[in-house]
């Protein structure tokens, strides 16, 4: 019996659909509550640094303390747009995190563009307007939800911030904490 030649095979083996992947380009994370971080360093004070930092089910990693610092600056641009937001926003419980929660993780080859966006919707069970804050971030849109979440994020940012100077080999070019927004009477 003869082969075609002609036109390849529509039959896969199991180990090439293992191998087909997907790509999510893009997903949500909420701030809200209390916000600590893990800080993990490998191979620091080299060109092959890198700093993983997680917070809860999100997972970063960086390689430069100018990604660390553009990411820091993006959420620090979130602060104006958090008038009317909640001091501790309740956090409703997902269905199905009895069983795993969704993990993300985003690898920063360089600094992401942000904007923010402040939105507020009335609910009628609460009887009140919700507000909240939305940063885009490349790959992220992160929902800031309370000022507890807010803050506590920025109190952990400044502390990665210390870490990625001491740990990058340009950390020196960013020691200015990105935190602090300057204005024009700052470099007179």
């Amino acid at each position: 019996m003869s082969s075609n030649t002609t036109r390849p095979s529509r039959r896969a083996s199991a180990a090439q659909n293992a191998r087909t992947t997907a790509i999510v380009t893009h997903t949500t994370a909420i701030v809200t509550g209390p916000q600590t971080a893990t800080i993990t360093v490998t191979a620091a004070a080299t060109d092959e640094a890198q700093m993983i930092v997680a917070f809860g089910h999100v997972m970063m990693t960086f390689r430069s303390a100018e990604a660390v610092c553009d990411l820091i600056a993006g959420f620090a641009s979130v602060r104006g747009s958090l008038v009317g937001v909640d001091g501790h926003a309740p956090h409703p419980a997902q269905p199905g995190t009895q069983f795993g929660a969704a993990a993300i993780s985003v690898v920063w080859l360089g600094g992401p563009e942000h904007s923010v966006v402040a939105h507020s919707r009335y609910v009628p069970e609460q009887r009140r307007t919700v507000h909240w804050a939305d940063l885009h971030m490349g790959p992220i849109t992160w929902r800031i939800t309370d000022r507890v979440g807010y803050d506590t994020l920025m109190e952990e940012l400044r502390r990665v911030h210390r870490t990625a100077v001491g740990v990058f080999v340009d950390g020196g070019r960013f020691r200015r904490d990105p935190t602090k927004i300057l204005d024009a009477f700052d470099n007179a």
